[in-house]
């Protein structure tokens, strides 16, 4: 075999195995993808309680404003009763404190329901964060895992590339771009033998005339039909007979 198919060989072998290397990294993502969804949902479930929980609770402040509001102004009202001259004015203070006092219960009354809400509101946030810290902590660890195989991964495919360029520096530039091409057309195999007339690569047959060309190994060549760097090998029977 000539050198030069010898060290094609050899370079499509480490270009073969960071190829494979690079098909696996990127399955990697895909093994935490359905925990990925899951921390989705739970996270944008809980941030919904809480959305919940806040609104409840700026509600229930407001409501509370209200109600110490209205409690000030009937003390206020009660005050003002004992300055008060005349009988008119006088009920007319009462039934104006009166309307204030059955306004609070309303609003005390709106309050209940509220708070009923808010603890409703408070538990379910509590149980939502429950959930999501459980779900949070299997993805960060699964993340940890899958960083550091990520990390393997780029290391061995660091070190192949520094092999593949020490391999292609051994060859002219044209030939590596076109072993390159060949290579990625032919999904990663471009160099092939040839066997009984026959092309290993594409399975078809080979013209008598290339294929005593091949023979001789003193030259490259390519497969008619698939365009695949070509060498002899000889058959079991045909290397018994030599």
């Amino acid at each position: 075999m000539m050198e030069q198919v010898k060290i094609l060989i050899d370079l499509q072998e480490v270009m073969g195995q960071t190829r494979r290397l690079h098909e696996e990294k990127q399955k990697i993502p895909l093994e935490v993808a359905d925990l990925k969804s899951l921390f989705e949902e739970r996270e944008a479930s809980f941030l919904a309680a809480e959305q919940e929980f806040e609104t409840l609770k700026q509600q229930r402040r407001e409501k509370e404003r209200e109600i110490e509001e209205e409690r000030d102004k009937v003390e206020r009202a009660k005050a003002k009763l004992m300055s008060i001259k005349t009988n008119k004015e006088y009920y007319a203070m009462l039934k104006e404190i009166e309307g204030t006092r059955r306004t609070n219960v309303a609003r005390e009354e709106e309050l209940l329901s509220l708070l009923a809400r808010y603890e409703e509101a408070e538990k379910r946030l509590a149980e939502r964060k429950a959930d999501l810290d459980e779900v949070s902590g299997r993805y960060r660890e699964r993340m940890v895992d899958i960083d550091a195989r990520m990390g393997t991964f780029d290391d061995d495919i660091g070190k192949l590339d520094a092999r593949r360029r020490q391999v292609a520096n051994k060859l002219d530039p044209s030939l590596v771009r076109r072993f390159e091409i060949i290579f990625e057309r032919r999904d990663g195999l471009a160099v092939v033998a040839a066997r009984n007339y026959s092309c290993t690569g594409c399975h078809m047959n080979i013209a008598p005339q290339l294929f005593n060309l091949l023979q001789r190994k003193d030259r490259i060549h390519t497969c008619p039909n698939c365009n695949r760097v070509v060498y002899y090998e000889a058959t079991e029977i045909e290397a018994a007979g030599e």
